[in-house]
């Protein structure tokens, strides 16, 4: 009996010591938080578009005949009143001569008409000459002082065509395209022979949605990372139109000299468009449910679920995501709630 009773005591205590044992609470999970607290977040807009001159001139032939010579070439630094080609002249130069001779010829029969007329004028009153003879004398001296006007005026339109037959640079600027051969026949109206790229510089224009260009101002900053390097340029503005039927405005970058600069270029910028101060939180804190987003706060040791309003902000850069409402600085936040914790959960916070 008493090896008996013994026995069964101490099954008792084994049995209690397992129950003891499955009783004890697990203890609260771990979870790594972060102070909220303002942020100052970088915003920034990124566009697409093509760098362009600011002046692109095609220069075509102002004048009919054969190129005889062409001096320029694609790359090539030109300045103003530069002659880029050259049309033959060897029916032109002659029409020249022809009308300088003209001129010539006109100016002698004028001078001698004048003089006749002169000799005879101051002796109207006597009446030794016929008053007709001096008025025929008038005439013809006011005729030849005519001719000589419209032999200068053959002169000078003989002289301009010459003068046109060369292509020349109206300002300074690059060769960008060249389209004339020696041989080649150009004519007034047919195609370009050379565009030229000003020296004004060139500029970056971006078509981009409307609600876009209201973040943009005159002056901020543009930034290029092409193949050729790092360039920035500055905001000149946006078109006064938009588009009534895409809602798309155009917005102009001026740019610097920069050889990583290519005309026609189809390139990204990334506009900076300052620093906000706002309460933001990581991405990984907010948890998506019914009712929109909330973010689990720490008070006590306990996991408390605080709804909360996302801000806008147009062009944020950062990692972090801006809160409107439903965190107030200071809040002890778990930084990556995920979905395995409950609303009133006892919880280990470990910064």
């Amino acid at each position: 009996m008493l090896i008996l009773a013994g026995a069964s005591l101490t099954m008792l205590i084994v049995w209690r010591g397992k129950l003891h044992s499955a009783a004890a609470p697990d203890p609260p999970p771990q979870v790594s938080v972060v102070t909220a607290t303002t942020q100052k977040l970088s915003t920034k807009l990124v566009i697409v578009g093509t760098i362009e001159p600011v002046v692109e001139i095609d220069l075509g032939a102002r004048e009919a005949g054969t190129l005889a010579a062409v001096a320029a070439n694609i790359g090539d630094h030109v300045t103003k009143g530069e002659v880029l080609a050259s049309l033959d002249t060897g029916q032109l130069a002659p029409d020249v001569a022809a009308a300088a001779a003209r001129l010539r010829m006109a100016e002698a029969n004028g001078a001698a008409a004048a003089s006749a007329y002169e000799r005879v004028a101051d002796i109207r009153a006597t009446g030794a000459i016929a008053p007709k003879r001096i008025d025929d004398l008038a005439a013809d001296a006011a005729a030849q002082k005519a001719q000589i006007g419209i032999a200068k005026a053959d002169l000078a339109a003989a002289q301009a065509r010459l003068a046109e037959a060369a292509v020349i640079a109206p300002t300074d600027g690059v060769i960008a395209a060249r389209d004339a051969e020696v041989g080649q026949y150009a004519a007034p109206g047919g195609p370009p022979l050379f565009t030229l790229i000003g020296s004004q510089g060139l500029i970056f224009r971006a078509t981009i949605p409307q609600d876009q260009i209201a973040l943009i101002a005159p002056g901020v900053a543009v930034t290029f990372d092409l193949p050729g390097g790092t360039v920035t340029g500055k905001m000149i503005g946006a078109d006064p139109a938009v588009d009534a039927a895409t809602h798309l405005g155009t917005v102009r970058v001026a740019l610097p000299r920069n050889p990583a600069l290519r005309v026609g270029a189809f390139v990204e910028a990334t506009v900076d468009l300052g620093c906000h101060r706002q309460m933001a939180v990581p991405q990984t804190a907010l948890v998506a449910d019914a009712g929109g987003f909330h973010v689990v706060v720490v008070a006590h040791g306990v996991a408390v679920f605080h709804p909360v309003t996302l801000a806008s902000l147009p062009g944020n850069a950062s990692t972090l995501v801006p809160v409107a409402s439903g965190v107030a600085p200071g809040d002890v936040i778990v930084a990556d709630a995920g979905a395995s914790l409950f609303n009133g959960q006892r919880v280990r916070p470990v910064d």
